[in-house]
């Protein structure tokens, strides 16, 4: 889990081995009701209030064949409960009951109960209505009419993140910003407390280097680290390279802006790796990123000298992965090799392809993986705790053989490359998925690179490689399932379905992982057997949660209005409508620990939207106000599994077949 502030119709292609160039709201009952119950006052009761129950549905639509769940929060359990379906202008279309009760939320609402009905397919525009209660609209539709404006919401996200100067004014007035970083100087690794406060100063130990570009690591700040544009470039590379259709244009422009600023993070030559740009956290003599609320051009207007105390935020300090020469974190060196080979693979065979395929080899060969003990993610390591690494091995290994078929290069190296997949493969799946264990987010890459292996050893035998597999593909695919069985056991005790602790882990990125493990699944011979279960990660994502909240900016109509991000506060709306930073997504739920002493700064504009304190309990509360990030802060690794899980939504995608081993 992140730890930030501490101030108060399209084709997916994935099988490929080439690329892919409301009317009126009738009465309804709740049969055996009682007259609603007060609640004590507690997490999610307020004395002496009535009860309403509460509709949440998903949002942003369903899917014409998609398996189709709301639920409806009560005071308590009841014999069964009736519902309808109403269409906009057209009355009730669908009517069902449900005795499926789920089990408890809180003090407030003791039953939740699921409401199916998968059986309407007709397009148009819904809500579910119980009693009086009724939900949030939503539309059934193909998946391409729903997911790809969500997919392009994505793209403009990081479009409005980027750093340097190369904006885009037409996205949330954004100006040019940290033109300082073209001629940026390397310091020693910082020291810090076990509150994150930055102990002494810097010692300048090289430089200067350009790191200037990127996207801006979350809403909160200004930051730069390798360990999350790693992945959410690997992400948007992914998504560019298997998906066609209107939204890949302008995915594929903004994956290469990704990887532009990727690949000053490495310097072949001297053998160093970078990894941060700024600092959040300073002290009483160094000011951080976090000291400040403004638009990003202001950094590079304080005028600061060397002895200022915002002279760092000025002039950013660079940190490195290890001294040059030496091995780096080797989660870092996978997820940097997975880039380069897939700006490879992007780039062809020209080259630029054959320079960045070296590229990744060199990284990659500079991993270090024995004795390996804390990892390298971020200064200080409290903002990214990551501890698993042999994914991000596989993921680079994986992406290497990817970058060798489509470069046609000797089959001899080839096959040497997918051994070495298939040994970090083995090392991957030999850690297992205990019941403690993670699945598919940003600290756990395991699944997009189970799959991108078994697309490689497809497409070895395109190339012409024949021969036993050096894994069979019936080991990855195994795999995929076995985290999407430890997110099924997960949900089993959740009334809403969610596969991953909640409050203990990110709620929203591990939902949208799960959503893309079964896509990926599927695509690569699985069954069905998991699809509804990820069809209710998805909507618990979008709106079919205990808050009837939306997590992803314009998704739906309950998303987030007033985000912990500087610009979407101070160059944007804040009323839900109008100059929004779309896309942006969310953590969502939280541990209720994690809003204790949260406070504005200086310069935030105030506001707060929703009430929502009805629906949090012991495990997880949700609000939407700024000065909340452990809720609404948005982040660039949240956004790229988002972004992930529409490109895969809107696709239509095709089986596998031919995969088992």
């Amino acid at each position: 889990m992140r730890h930030r502030r501490t101030w108060a119709a399209p084709t997916w292609t994935t099988m490929a081995c080439t690329l892919a160039l409301t009317g009126t709201l009738a009465a309804a009952g709740l049969a055996g009701a009682h007259t609603a119950l007060a609640s004590p006052a507690a997490a999610g009761g307020v004395a002496g209030a009535a009860v309403t129950p509460a509709v949440r549905v998903d949002q942003a639509g369903y899917a014409t064949s998609a398996a189709k769940v709301a639920y409806v929060m009560l005071p308590h359990r009841v014999s069964r409960v009736w519902f309808r379906v109403l269409g906009k202008g057209r009355g009730v279309v669908y009517k069902a009951s449900s005795t499926a009760d789920l089990g408890s939320w809180n003090k407030r609402y003791r039953a939740v109960y699921a409401l199916t009905f998968t059986g309407l397919r007709q397009a148009g525009t819904y809500r579910v209505q119980v009693g009086a209660a009724h939900s949030a609209a939503f539309r059934i539709g193909s998946a391409a009419s729903l997911y790809v404006g969500l997919l392009s919401n994505g793209v403009r996200y990081f479009t409005s993140e980027r750093d340097g100067g190369n904006v885009a004014p037409s996205v949330l007035d954004r100006k040019p910003a940290n033109l300082t970083d073209a001629h940026a100087y390397v310091y020693a690794d910082p020291k810090y407390d076990s509150n994150d406060n930055l102990i002494g100063g810097f010692t300048k130990i090289g430089g200067p280097v350009d790191v200037s570009g990127g996207w801006f690591d979350a809403g909160g700040g200004y930051e730069k680290f390798g360990f999350t544009a790693s992945y959410a470039d690997a992400l948007l590379q992914i998504a560019a390279r298997d998906v066609t259709g209107p939204a890949n244009a302008g995915l594929r422009f903004e994956a290469q802006f990704g990887l532009d600023w990727m690949r000053k993070l490495w310097n072949p030559a001297k053998k160093v790796m970078y990894v941060q740009v700024g600092i959040g956290n300073g002290n009483a003599k160094i000011n951080g990123d976090y000291d400040f609320w403004f638009l990003p051009q202001a950094e590079d207007k304080l005028a600061a000298k060397p002895g200022d105390k915002d002279y760092y935020v000025e002039y950013r300090p660079v940190f490195t992965a290890a001294a040059p020469g030496k091995k780096v974190s080797p989660e870092l060196a996978g997820r940097y090799a997975a880039d380069y080979a897939l700006g490879a693979q992007l780039a062809g065979s020209g080259s630029s392809g054959r320079s960045l395929l070296a590229l990744a080899r060199s990284v990659y060969a500079m991993a270090q993986t024995t004795g390996v003990r804390s990892l390298v993610t971020a200064f200080p390591h409290d903002y990214y705790p990551g501890t698993e690494w042999k994914s991000a091995m596989l993921w680079g290994a994986a992406e290497i053989a990817l970058a060798d078929e489509r470069l046609g290069v000797p089959h001899a190296q080839l096959s040497r490359d997918l051994g070495v997949a298939a040994q970090w493969a083995r090392a991957y799946l030999a850690q297992g998925h205990p019941a403690s264990g993670d699945t598919l987010n940003l600290y756990d890459n395991g699944a997009i690179a189970d799959a991108e292996l078994l697309r490689a050893l497809r497409c070895a035998v395109s190339a012409g490689l024949h021969g036993a597999p050096v894994i069979a593909p019936r080991l990855l695919l195994g795999d995929l399932a076995a985290q999407l069985r430890l997110g099924k056991s997960q949900a089993a005790g959740d009334p809403f379905g969610l596969g991953t602790p909640l409050g203990a882990s990110d709620a929203t990125p591990h939902a949208f992982g799960l959503y893309v493990t079964n896509a990926l699944y599927q695509e690569y011979g699985g069954s069905a057997a998991y699809a509804a279960f990820a069809q209710r990660q998805l909507d618990y994502a979008l709106g079919a949660n205990p808050w009837g909240a939306s997590f992803v900016v314009g998704a739906g109509s309950s998303f987030p209005y007033c985000m912990q991000s500087e610009i979407a506060n101070l160059s944007g709306s804040l009323t839900g409508t109008g100059a929004l930073q779309l896309g942006a997504t969310v953590d969502g739920p939280s541990n209720p620990a994690n809003f204790i002493g949260l406070g504005s700064v200086t310069g935030m504009r105030a506001c707060a939207h929703g009430s929502y304190g009805a629906f949090n309990n012991a495990a997880a509360g949700y609000e939407d106000n700024v000065v909340s990030w452990p809720s609404v802060e948005p982040a660039d690794d949240y956004t790229a599994i988002s972004l992930f899980a529409f490109a895969v939504g809107s696709a239509d995608r095709r089986a596998a077949g031919g995969l088992d081993g």
